[in-house]
């Protein structure tokens, strides 16, 4: 299930109209909406972004659990954080610290993973590994967006590294952060991974994007129509974050964005059904 290019709906739509045109009987009036089709096939692409699950889904954020009811409603992958656990595991989190996402405290810089994996959300789900995030993206061969929230060391990231090897996903994952210096450490080390810069707040340009990767991961209110066009013509990937909502799910799509990270992979695979609907002519 990794990333496929868009599909192009205005031409299948079009292509079914004309379709049912032909194999209809007389007196049958099928002349406006396959015109309409006709049209819409004629006009630039209409392209639904692919999505994400951002941080798998809300309720247990970066559990397996979680990760696993985004596949299941629909994302095309799945996004997660990483801390690093005092003798050297990555696990999933998005905080350094354990105390709003599980019913534990403390940092888990300053925790084992044995002790890390003794915690429990506040709805009885352990806490992942980075490895066992990685053997599902394998499994479901999917895009995993793995976000890097220390700038790491050098021995962190050959765990990092170690743990992408082992589960055999170095084609699925894109590694991203806020820290630069997180994603320039990764490219130094593994030139071969996708990584990505996560940006927000301020304007960036797609040449200094792509200083960091083949891709990048932008807030969505920066995702005008010029910006993409800027990010497209640098040969970046255009991924934003995180639009919960039809009306940002519009604009995204009219900005020509590829990707959109959401917590509500179920209603935006509800609104993607028709986001390209032709409507037919009246005569």
């Amino acid at each position: 299930m990794t990333e496929r290019k868009p599909v192009r709906i205005a031409a299948l739509m079009a292509f079914v109209a004309l379709v049912a045109g032909a194999c209809s009987g007389p007196g049958t009036d099928q002349a406006a909406p396959a015109a309409a089709a006709a049209k819409a096939a004629a006009e630039p692409g209409c392209i639904v972004p692919k999505v994400i699950g951002h941080r798998g889904t809300p309720e247990d954020e970066n559990t397996m659990k979680e990760l696993r009811d985004a596949v299941s409603a629909g994302a095309h992958g799945v996004e997660f954080d990483v801390w690093w656990t005092r003798d050297g595991v990555p696990v999933l989190s998005h905080d350094p610290t354990v105390d709003r996402t599980t019913t534990g405290h403390g940092a888990i810089s300053d925790m084992t993973a044995a002790e890390v994996r003794l915690l429990r959300t506040k709805r009885g789900q352990p806490v992942p590994t980075l490895e066992e995030a990685l053997r599902y993206v394998a499994e479901q061969r999917m895009t995993g967006m793995v976000e890097l929230k220390p700038t790491p060391t050098a021995v962190q990231v050959q765990s990092l590294l170690a743990a992408i090897r082992k589960t055999g996903t170095a084609e699925y994952v894109i590694v991203h952060s806020f820290n630069r210096a997180a994603v320039a450490a990764v490219r130094k080390a593994a030139p071969e991974l996708r990584t990505a810069l996560t940006h927000e707040k301020t304007e960036i340009s797609g040449a200094e994007a792509a200083r960091y990767g083949t891709s990048l991961n932008v807030s969505r209110f920066l995702a005008t129509p010029e910006a993409v066009e800027d990010w497209h013509a640098a040969g970046l990937r255009v991924y934003v974050w995180t639009a919960n909502w039809e009306p940002a799910w519009k604009t995204a799509q009219s900005a020509g964005v590829d990707v959109i990270l959401t917590d509500r992979v179920g209603p935006y695979k509800l609104w993607a059904r028709t986001a390209c609907r032709v409507e037919p002519t009246r005569g």
